[in-house]
């Protein structure tokens, strides 16, 4: 097998699916491997080298032989017109998101195939290798900062968001900041249990907030009254139809509504399945919390759904990510998981064609 990792289209995106340690065991186990240069990617050129791999220029694998694998983590630059390899990254079309017609079309007019991230699952239909416990993480840290700095009439964090040197940093700040508030607030994450969950509790839990946890047992018989009661929501609800609602504009400012803060880390505002019906596109790193309304103590509430939130800690949700990835990558392309991906992709390219 030759894998060839590409350099990320995004300027912001430091993180990759392959460290250079787990990239090291690919090459020992008989890959050849070829990683593009990068001066934004967390782990330095020379750490792959010296894991065996080929450092070759940005931007060449679109010469790439027909049977090379690319491998990314984002969407592809929207040139070459026709794509002729297997490509692994997440590719963000297999909803009937904006464009995916065209998206598809370059795989046809090329005849590669896309594998996308999203989609390799197992026989029950768990995800075999994803970003969500820093997602949910960094999506709880971030807003209970942005929490603790509007109780003090600081204008933080400095924007646009940039990625952190890792944990420790997100967690130095908001210590500082806990160290001089009177009170942590009261925090309930919703999908608990969840990879994206977990993060979320683990990352509240380790500034010292009292957390609720729900899952699907709570959120069967909703209380929202005791929902409404807590001051930082963290949403981690992953929705697959109807059914969940948390909130909506008309309880913001109910009285003994004390929520003045949630963080949307599902971030699927333009979903008919929303949860949180309260915005209707996802925040961004250069504008990480909205306005949404006041709350029933008169307080502004304020949002942040931001839907690459794992790329603020590149190192820890890289090597997560590695982790769980590498063992899957050497079942390319007969496991169960790329069979699946593959029957998602061939069922979109036939309807493209209709």
């Amino acid at each position: 097998m030759h894998l060839h990792l590409r350099d990320e289209a995004r300027a912001s995106e430091r993180r990759t699916p392959i460290t250079p340690s787990d990239a090291e065991g690919l090459v020992r186990s008989g890959w050849s491997i070829s990683v593009e240069q990068s001066t934004k990617r967390i782990f330095a050129d020379s750490d792959y080298r010296h894991a065996g791999c080929e450092i070759v220029a940005a931007g060449s694998w679109v010469s790439a032989t027909p049977e090379t694998i690319i491998l990314g983590l984002k969407e592809l630059p929207p040139k070459p017109p026709a794509l002729a390899n297997p490509m692994i990254h997440f590719a963000h079309i297999f909803k009937d998101q904006f464009g995916w017609r065209d998206e598809i079309e370059r795989f046809r007019r090329g005849g590669g195939t896309l594998y996308d991230i999203e989609f390799l699952v197992d026989s029950q239909g768990r995800r075999a290798a994803a970003f969500g416990y820093w997602a949910g993480w960094m999506g709880a840290a971030l807003a209970l900062w942005r929490h603790l700095v509007r109780e003090q009439g600081r204008a933080e964090p400095a924007l646009p968001l940039q990625s952190f040197a890792g944990r420790d940093a997100v967690v130095a700040e908001i210590e500082k900041l806990a160290a001089v508030t009177d009170a942590l607030p009261r925090c309930l994450v919703v999908g608990a249990k969840g990879r994206s969950g977990t993060g979320a509790t683990d990352a509240l839990k380790s500034i010292g907030c009292v957390v609720t946890e729900w899952d699907m047992e709570e959120t069967a018989d909703l209380d929202r009254a005791c929902l409404l009661s807590h001051e930082l929501l963290v949403n981690c609800v992953l929705m697959t139809g109807p059914g969940l609602l948390l909130l909506n504009r008309s309880n913001l400012d109910k009285p003994g509504t004390a929520i003045a803060t949630i963080s949307d880390v599902s971030c699927d505002p333009l979903s008919d399945y929303n949860p949180l019906p309260v915005y209707d596109a996802p925040t961004s790193l250069d504008r990480p919390f909205i306005e949404i309304g006041h709350n029933g103590l008169g307080r502004t509430v304020e949002l942040t759904a931001i839907d690459n939130l794992p790329s603020l800690v590149p190192l820890e949700a890289s090597e997560d990510f590695s982790s769980q990835f590498a063992p899957v990558l050497k079942r390319f392309d007969d496991g169960e998981e790329w069979q699946a991906a593959k029957s998602v992709f061939e069922e979109k390219l036939r309807l493209a064609a209709e």
